[in-house]
């Protein structure tokens, strides 16, 4: 899974890509190994 988009809710991203840049890496890492299914009706 990719992410597409972000919405940084009282700057959180900024937050994190400032002071936990190695957290927002695992996070991306983590995203990026997820596997979702597409459901077709």
């Amino acid at each position: 899974m990719n992410i597409a988009e972000t919405y940084s809710h009282l700057n959180g991203l900024e937050f994190l890509l400032v002071h936990k840049p190695e957290l927002w890496d695992e996070i991306k890492e983590v995203v990026s190994r997820v596997r979702a299914l597409s459901l077709q009706d």
